[in-house]
Parts: structure tokens; sequence; C-alpha cells
């Protein structure tokens, strides 16, 4: 009788460990799927941003791009734990080559050097994202001759 209730016991034991097992693995899968989703949406955002920041490089006044990076400012620190490798120092230099650029009066060859530096910091932010969500970046692509 005594191993009946012993066996009965450690059965009861025995199915609440498995129990708790499948809920840890369940709520880490879970874990995963979130961050999976958010990390998607992080590089969505990322691209279509840096797109928008590199449109403005080339078409708009410096003062106005460096706006542009300021009003995304608080979406980065938001997303900065789902954004891929160096995209966030690559953001950061993007924004402090700018200020740079607005901040003072230079010679027209080093501001020209300035805007060449952001405009390469935005494509190399972009090809970040490519490379995280695993997509061959067309404009990296070299001709095959």
């Amino acid at each position: 009788m005594v191993t009946a209730i012993l066996g009965g016991l450690l059965a009861i034991a025995g199915g609440f460990v498995a129990a708790w097992f499948q809920l840890r693995i369940a709520r880490r899968t879970r874990m995963h799927a979130i961050i999976a989703e958010k990390k998607i949406k992080a590089n969505a955002e990322a691209h279509q941003y840096m797109k928008e920041i590199e449109r403005s490089l080339v078409q708009h006044a410096d003062v106005e791009t460096l706006a542009l990076i300021k009003r995304r400012e608080a979406w980065m620190s938001a997303n900065r734990l789902f954004l891929p490798g160096s995209f966030p120092e690559k953001w950061e230099a993007l924004r402090i080559t700018l200020t740079w650029l607005v901040g003072s009066a230079r010679d027209p060859d080093s501001t020209h050097r300035l805007r060449l530096k952001a405009l390469h910091l935005a494509k190399d932010a972009l090809a970040e994202v490519y490379e995280d969500m695993g997509i061959e970046d067309e404009a990296r692509k070299t001709p095959r001759g």
C-alpha cells in the first residue's frame, strides 16, 4: 500500500515537472517569436527611415536632414536592441556628421567631404539592414564581366 501511495505521489510530481518544463519551453518559444517580430518591424522601419534620410541628404539642406534624424531619435531609442549590428552606431555617426555640417561654416571642400561621409554612413546603415534580413543589396552587387 505504501508503494502504491509513493508511486502515485511520484507520478503527480512527475506530471507537475513535465507541465512546468513544457510551460517553460512554450514561454521561451513565445519570447523568441516576439523578439523576431519586433526585429522584423524595426528593420523595416530602419530601412524606410534610412531611405528617407538618404534622399534628404541628396535633395534637401543639411538642416532639414538633421531635423529628420532628430525627429526619429525616440524611435531609435525604443528600437536600439532590435536593430542589426552597428546600425545604431552608424545612425549616431550620421547625426554627428550632420551636426558638424550644420553647426559651423566650412570651406566648400570640407563640406563636400562631410556630405559624402554622411551619404556613405547612410548606405552602410542600409547595408546592415539588408545583411541582417538576409537580403542581397542590389546596389552593392558588383557587375560581373
